[in-house]
């Protein structure tokens, strides 16, 4: 008897989470559930960059005030955003970038520059993770210029130094090889915003305009929310 009513309560709750997807993906378009993949993958490839970062730059795990393992700083990053009192300029997260690469500071470069990118990326998705048919569209142009913004940033990874010596290691030589992994993760970001931006565009009619500033490594373009 017990085992029979185990069955029929397993039953009933497969049969309650297949109708709870089937409710959810009814109030779904198909931009959204294009955004909710595009959203999913941003994500993963800012954690993995974060990751790669803090594995070939260990000194500055060490230099935070706050968390003493990766985990611990990755929670930080990508904790739920409150959106009554996010930065709605877009500000804090290119101060946080900028700080991270300020000779004079003297923490956890990392944690910071990987706050103020996944801000900036979380921010071109208006501070949410899945989306559905009632939410307000995103703006093609800010995912646009989260991508410029990353170039930005890699223009920085590759171009600071400190008494002759990269402030931050990325590409490294292996078997008299530059390792390029980095690159790529970077390239796959790049084109994650890109694509959506464009979706996104095309669906509204829209063009998007993906604007040089000729020295890209002077400038961050805010994304406020």
């Amino acid at each position: 008897m017990k085992k029979l009513l185990f069955i029929a309560l397993l039953i009933l709750l497969i049969s309650c989470k297949k109708e709870q997807a089937f409710i959810s993906n009814m109030a779904k378009s198909d931009i959204d559930i294009i955004t909710d993949i595009h959203a999913k993958n941003a994500k993963e490839y800012t954690k993995d960059l974060i990751i790669k970062l803090y594995k070939l730059n260990p000194k500055y795990l060490e230099k935070n005030d706050y968390f003493n393992n990766i985990s611990d700083v990755m929670t930080d990053i990508f904790k739920e955003v409150d959106h009554k009192t996010v930065d709605k300029t877009g500000q804090k997260n290119i101060d946080l970038i900028l700080k991270g690469f300020d000779k004079k500071f003297n923490g956890d470069r990392i944690h910071l520059i990987g706050k103020g990118l996944y801000g900036m990326i979380h921010a071109s998705y208006r501070y949410k993770e899945k989306f559905y048919l009632i939410d307000k569209r995103l703006d093609p142009q800010k995912l646009i210029n989260s991508a410029i913004n990353i170039e930005t940033l890699i223009w920085r990874l590759t171009n600071t130094r400190d008494n002759d010596e990269l402030l931050i290691v990325t590409n490294t030589m292996e078997k008299n090889q530059v390792n390029l992994s980095f690159e790529r993760l970077f390239g796959k970001l790049i084109q994650n915003q890109e694509n959506i931006s464009y979706i996104i565009s095309a669906q509204e009619g829209r063009i998007v305009e993906k604007v040089t500033t000729g020295i890209v490594s002077s400038l961050f373009l805010p994304i406020g929310f």
